[in-house]
């Protein structure tokens, strides 16, 4: 078997060689200037691999100057890559990329939230107020905390970013160093240059909450073996890495606990099991303040944000078709990018010997976990929303340990085994230019940002900058955007305003998601297609006057609706004011009233000279969480036309103050869950195996 896995591997990586010249101009790709050093390792491997032909499938050991070698190459390729994509001289500034810069002031909000002893709040500034429960796999708060109150917000989000890039092939180093250090060199090397491959996935969309996922699962698998090893310490680790995954992206909490019950599976080990229900139920209990909101408010909630409704009829037809292409892709190495991803491609042949090995070893186990990684890729559709595409990014932390298995159980000779690691350290893309930075949210765009500060209105549209398609005709695409950042959540900060708008990459997890502008298009429908009543009425409604739209649709058809008027251009951006605006923050049918004091657990609402039960309707969504008083006496909420409102409890002048729930009860609970559920799992038996019995 490993014989015929090594050839088919090698034919698959000359055909992804050979075959790829498409993605030349792309950074690090393999027909860039990387490919004379992979091509020459490539070719080395495969004659060596002839040539030690018959020492094929027995052990090698590298000796401590290539081990060490090897490990040191890794290292250097991380650490460059991670600072000159991050340079110190940039920490002080904004990150200014694609979801970077969302992912940064979701974090900001985070910590801010934390720091006042709360998980979750009220955004009364974007999508005309919604709750931050609603900000699925986008919360990097827990993570933030610290390295952002020691450092500041801008230098603690780049050294938390930094750190958790160059720790992640520890954990890869440290678990196999536990069996062998040769190969725990490798494999660390390994790990590392597969991360730093994450410079080109990962750093350049800024979806890093991927990022802390991994880092949640490896603290979660590294626990689970240092209980295996009879570490007291290893049980409450598990727990630890389960529950910042579910306090950060949950779907890589799902994906460690896959890989854990695997694990338990591979080395037939039943208290492995007993350890992983007590984890995960400890986990779930812990990180209840995050999901608490989403539980009890279900229906304000949509864990799919890849389709407009989720709701519809499923396209199961769509979705085989999309699970065929999935496979069918594992047979056209011609459309494999040299990434962490597509290396699991060639070297599968490899994987699968390693994972069904008749010796258990932490590389066998990795290598079956990297195999289980790929079929769930394969179920991949619009249907499952992303659950089954984040796992790609687990790869790096896979395979390098079952490639450094192969490697020194399998190569035979150190000749080939060396020449294997150059193939496998070559091969991964990896790019060195600097993420985009700018000083301040005004030097992008001084102008805009002035324009947008000087309007009035309850809300400002301000046409969102989105990736993914937001036109639900599956015949049509929206067009490419004009701005690789996501701009949108920095604009409350700098402007003062609030805005019908989001900062999400696409639809939101919450059944607001319609209510955006977004690249000519308007509640999932190209705007064209709106009747310009139906959006009029929608713009009263939320109290806008003035929109802020880049794309030529969404310019053309306000312009020629007759109910706009073009205030100003500067470049892609216009700026229209609506004809008889009604710009009002709260609605009374009598007297006045205005929102004001607000921050992300309240607000007061200041009337004048309303009479007894009239409505007062604020303008914000209204949702189930808010309580409302005078005079510390409760005044019932409720729903006008989706928005928050109240019946005024007497005739006259005075403020009512919204409050939102910072659930303490429920935060409470969660530290006595967390401290139990250490406690209990540290008070059983713990060692599953002798540490050098598998």
């Amino acid at each position: 078997m490993t014989r015929a896995a090594l050839l088919l591997t090698l034919a698959l990586a000359w055909l992804n060689l050979l075959l790829t010249g498409k993605w030349a101009d792309l950074p690090g790709a393999l027909n860039g200037p990387r490919r004379p050093i992979y091509a020459a390792a490539l070719l080395v491997a495969t004659v060596l691999t002839f040539v030690d032909w018959r020492r094929l499938g027995t052990p090698v050991r590298l000796g401590r100057l290539p081990s060490s070698l090897v490990a040191a190459a890794g290292a250097a390729i991380l650490v460059a890559v991670v600072f000159s994509r991050l340079p110190i001289h940039t920490w002080n500034q904004l990150i200014f990329q694609d979801d970077w810069t969302e992912l940064y002031q979701q974090t900001v909000n985070g910590v801010h939230l934390l720091r006042h002893g709360s998980v979750l709040g009220w955004n009364w500034w974007l999508m005309n107020g919604y709750p931050t429960s609603t900000d699925i796999a986008q919360n990097l708060g827990v993570f933030g905390l610290v390295p952002m109150t020691l450092f500041g917000d801008r230098i603690g989000y780049h050294v938390l970013h930094v750190a958790v890039f160059l720790s992640l092939p520890l954990f890869v180093w440290w678990d196999l160093r536990q069996e062998d250090g040769r190969t725990a060199a490798v494999a660390g090397a390994l790990a590392a240059c597969f991360v730093a491959g994450y410079s080109v996935a990962l750093m350049n969309s800024g979806d890093t909450n991927s990022l802390m996922g991994v880092f949640s699962a490896a603290v979660a698998l590294a626990g689970s073996r240092a209980a295996r090893l009879g570490r007291r310490w290893g049980g409450p680790v598990e727990i630890l890495g389960l529950t910042l995954g579910l306090y950060s992206h949950d779907a890589f909490t799902v994906y460690a606990g896959i890989l854990l019950t695997y694990e338990a599976v591979y080395y037939r080990d039943a208290r492995a099991f007993a350890r992983l229900a007590i984890a995960g139920v400890t986990a779930v209990l812990a990180s209840l303040p995050m999901h608490w909101e989403s539980l009890r408010y279900h229906a304000y909630v949509s864990f799919n944000n890849t389709v407009f409704d989720p709701a519809a009829p499923k396209d199961w037809g769509l979705a085989a078709r999309t699970v065929y292409y999935n496979v069918e892709m594992l047979a056209f190495p011609h459309r494999w990018f040299n990434d962490y991803r597509s290396v699991a491609n060639v070297w599968l042949p490899v994987l699968i010997v390693a994972a069904v090995a008749r010796e258990r070893s932490r590389g066998g186990f990795y290598a079956g976990g990297a195999v289980i990684a790929q079929l769930l890729l394969r179920l991949n559709t619009s249907e499952a929303g992303a659950i089954f595409d984040r796992i790609q990014h687990l790869l790096p932390l896979l395979t390098a340990p079952a490639f450094a298995w192969f490697v020194t159980a399998r190569a035979g000779t150190r000749r080939l085994a060396i020449a294997l690691v150059a193939v496998l350290l070559s091969y991964i893309a990896t790019s060195f230019t600097p993420v985009r930075h700018v000083p301040e949210l005004r030097a992008w765009n001084p102008g805009l940002v002035d324009r947008i500060a000087a309007a009035d209105g309850n809300a400002v549209v301000v046409e969102i900058n989105p990736h993914r398609d937001m036109d639900t005709d599956p015949d049509r695409r929206t067009p490419k955007t004009p701005f690789e950042v996501h701009y949108e959540g920095l604009l409350p900060g700098v402007t003062g305003r609030r805005f019908y708008s989001q900062m999400i990459d696409g639809w939101a997890w919450n059944v607001w998601r319609g209510e955006v502008v977004a690249a000519g298009t308007w509640q999932g429908r190209t705007i064209d297609d709106v009747p310009i009543d139906d959006f009029i009425r929608e713009m009263r409604r939320w109290g806008v006057r003035h929109l802020f739209v880049w794309a030529d649709r969404t310019r053309d058809y306000l312009a020629r609706s007759g109910r706009f008027s073009e205030a100003w251009r500067d470049g892609l951006w216009s700026e229209f004011a609506m004809h008889d605006a009604d710009t009002r923050s709260v609605v009374v049918p009598r007297g006045g009233a205005v929102l004001e004091h607000l921050d992300m657990f309240g607000g007061d609402v200041r009337v004048a000279d309303v009479g007894a039960g009239d409505p007062v309707v604020i303008r914000a969504h209204y949702y189930p969480a808010w309580r409302a008083s005078l005079d510390g006496a409760g005044v019932p909420l409720e729903s006008l036309d989706g928005q928050l409102a109240f019946r005024a409890p007497r005739a006259g002048s005075y403020v009512v103050r919204l409050a939102y729930p910072r659930y303490r009860g429920v935060l409470l609970f969660s530290l006595i869950a967390l401290v139990a559920g250490a406690a209990l799992i540290q008070s059983r038996p713990v060692r599953s195996a002798a540490p050098n019995s598998y």
